[in-house]
């Protein structure tokens, strides 16, 4: 595994146990970024926005008093995915500069704002970030996925790495507590993931067995449909219902094609999660 995977799975950990390393034209971007030229910086801050390089969180800094609301976006969200890295002297002048963007009328702004201020703070009440019900787990989103935050040792690891698929949220810069539901007693969360424009579906975490990705076929297996696969037309989508105990109740609708024509399909099922078996239910 490389460094940059190895900082994205365990955060804070190995962020202070591994030497900082600079990276290949970060100084000349860092420049770029005071440029007066509103393009140039806009440019700069996507390129910096993913950087490791512990410099980024101060050079954004004064971007949030620039021109610009795009990219005071960009520089509110790489300042709150460094909530580990920034130290906590340093945290009050960040959540204030935060604050003051919270009475723009950009909503990706504001809640940019609003999830570094929760990042940066731990204080999970806000909708930008999903807690679970014992507060150990927090939820939040990065590079478009889900990230899992565990406050017991403020580790951190990005779920469904190395997918082309995005938590709902990350379309728009949503919030992400309507679509990371935690069990009401246990540890776990359904997921609501958009795999392409095309297709949605569920992921759903739990501690100590790790994340279960939904796919087609087990759908079509607890309908009794797997042998009509290859005949599934588009979209697929699956939309979570609830936790039912230990299930979790979620709908599936898509449709089959018979002859020359498509048939609808819209069907209720059921995961278990101790058995890991998928069921249908009544309509």
């Amino acid at each position: 595994m490389n460094l940059t995977n190895q900082i994205l799975v365990v955060g804070f950990l190995l962020t202070t146990m591994l030497p900082a390393r600079a990276e290949p034209n970060v100084t000349l971007l860092l420049k770029q970024l005071q440029s007066r030229n509103i393009e140039t910086r806009y440019d700069a801050m996507r390129s910096l926005q993913t950087s490791l390089d512990p410099r980024i969180p101060e050079a954004c800094l004064p971007v949030l008093q620039m021109e610009g609301n795009s990219i005071r976006r960009l520089a509110a969200r790489a300042i709150g995915s460094r909530w580990h890295g920034i130290p906590k002297e340093r945290v009050p002048a960040f959540t204030a500069a935060l604050k003051a963007q919270l009475d723009g009328d950009h909503d990706g702004l504001r809640n940019m704002s609003r999830r570094g201020i929760a990042l940066l703070t731990r204080d999970y009440r806000n909708a930008m970030v999903s807690r679970s019900s014992n507060k150990r787990w927090v939820i939040y989103e990065r590079y478009g996925l889900p990230c899992l935050i565990d406050t017991s040792n403020n580790t951190e690891e990005l779920l469904g790495f190395g997918t082309e698929a995005k938590l709902r949220a990350a379309y728009g810069n949503e919030q992400v507590a309507p679509v990371a539901i935690w069990h009401p007693k246990q540890e776990m969360v359904a997921l609501e993931i958009i795999e392409d424009r095309h297709h949605t579906t569920i992921w759903a975490w739990i501690h100590k067995q790790g994340l279960r990705q939904f796919q087609q076929q087990d759908v079509l297996k607890a309908l009794g449909l797997e042998k009509q696969a290859k005949a599934v037309g588009i979209p697929f989508d699956l939309s979570f219902v609830g936790w039912k105990s230990n299930g979790l109740v979620f709908n599936a609708s898509f449709s089959i094609k018979q002859g020359e024509k498509y048939i609808d399909h819209k069907a209720k099922l059921r995961w278990d999660t101790d058995r890991n078996i998928f069921t249908a239910l009544p309509n």
